[in-house]
């Protein structure tokens, strides 16, 4: 396949994966506790990207708190936070990453790749190249959005 079939091929994926999730996300109720909602339109990697979550404060609060930690425990660590900003605007072959980060061994780049990808933001598109999958893309730069939000409170 051609890069520019390639490209168009990705952007196809990340708009299903979004229309995708927003059929697969539960329906928004309102109840006593209110409604979150996080979302927006972001333009990254040479791809649109339109997003909306609504959810219960009730509803989220009631999830299992070893799966969240365990995404959270992921992202968390600087060099995977690092690893996801540079995958969130587009997949990356293996050898860019370890440049970009400035590793001289693969090995731990591996060792955290396969942390991210145990929690799903990070997922491996064919051999050698890995990126955020669109599924997890808003849901990346809201856990940003978050920290950012959190770590700058007066």
């Amino acid at each position: 396949m051609s890069d520019e079939t390639d490209d168009r091929l990705l952007a196809l994926e990340a708009r299903v994966a979004a229309l995708e999730a927003q059929l697969a996300a539960p329906a928004p109720r309102a109840d006593d506790s209110g409604l979150f909602t996080y979302g927006g339109q972001a333009s990254l990697g040479g791809y649109e990207w339109s997003w909306q979550v609504s959810r219960s404060p009730e509803w989220l609060l009631e999830q299992p708190s070893a799966q969240l930690a365990a995404v959270l425990a992921a992202a968390g660590h600087p060099a995977r936070f690092e690893i996801l900003k540079l995958l969130v605007t587009g997949p990356r072959p293996i050898t860019e990453l370890q440049a970009e980060l400035g590793l001289a061994s693969p090995g731990q780049l591996y060792h955290h790749l396969k942390t991210l990808t145990a929690a799903g933001l990070v997922d491996q598109p064919e051999r050698g190249v890995y990126r955020v999958p669109p599924k997890a893309v808003f849901p990346v730069l809201a856990l940003a959005a978050a920290a950012v939000d959190v770590a700058h409170q007066s």
